[in-house]
């Protein structure tokens, strides 16, 4: 297990600080702008259409962390919502975030993404600032894929590297400090999303944070 993976799992002060800051939108836009370049809007603007998509389906949430996407799909009814996370620390958070939503349906559970035990079970996959704390993104983008059906949408964000110079120095110090594993450039999430067997392929950079979409290859 990494070091990034510890910390993620026991919860330091940093990572229950980051778990606030998602969670309090003035804050997370301040921070984002001043971390990554990058404008914050763009992530409520992906969970307004998540929310259109989730009633009636089944959806994964890897990592699901505190339960930051739970405020912005309350009310909806998806068939199944898993919320999974190496971190039993994170989860706990997630299990106070949930009692204040309405989501129908919801299991959180323990897990760590290589492991997943889903296959071709989930029309819709969300992955939000996951990718760049995990020690194989590769992998995880490729069990991410195997979780869904033909014709499900693989959506999230990740943190990247190569979107200029102040935007790596925070990379690299949140590295430093053992939060970020490894961090890659754009054409690498790319490479990933075609190699686990997903096309119609977007991904959208807001400074240092790019939103990605993809689709299962074949239909039901």
């Amino acid at each position: 297990m990494t070091i990034v993976t510890q910390k993620w799992r026991r919860g330091t002060p940093i990572t229950s600080g980051w778990d606030f800051t998602v969670k309090h939108r003035a804050i997370a836009m301040a921070y984002t702008y001043l971390a990554f370049g990058s404008d914050y809007r763009r992530w409520y603007a992906d969970l307004a259409a998540v929310r259109s998509q989730i009633d009636g389906a089944a959806v994964l949430d890897v990592p699901c962390g505190g339960g930051a996407v739970f405020a912005h799909l309350s009310g909806t009814a998806p068939r199944r919502y898993v919320g999974a996370d190496v971190s039993p620390a994170m989860l706990a958070l997630a299990a106070k975030e949930a009692q204040k939503s309405s989501i129908q349906n919801l299991e959180l559970v323990e897990r760590d993404v290589l492991t997943m035990p889903y296959d071709a079970e989930f029309d819709l996959c969300l992955s939000y600032m996951g990718l760049h704390c995990m020690p194989n993104p590769a992998g995880a983008v490729s069990a991410m894929a195997r979780a869904l059906r033909p014709g499900g949408v693989l959506r999230g964000s990740t943190v990247l590297v190569g979107t200029g110079w102040r935007n790596d120095r925070f990379v690299s110090l949140w590295q430093r400090r053992g939060i970020f594993a490894d961090v890659y450039p754009e054409n690498d999430l790319r490479q990933w999303l075609e190699a686990a067997d997903l096309d119609e392929i977007t991904v959208d950079c807001s400074g240092a944070i790019a939103y990605f979409s993809a689709t299962k290859r074949g239909r039901d």
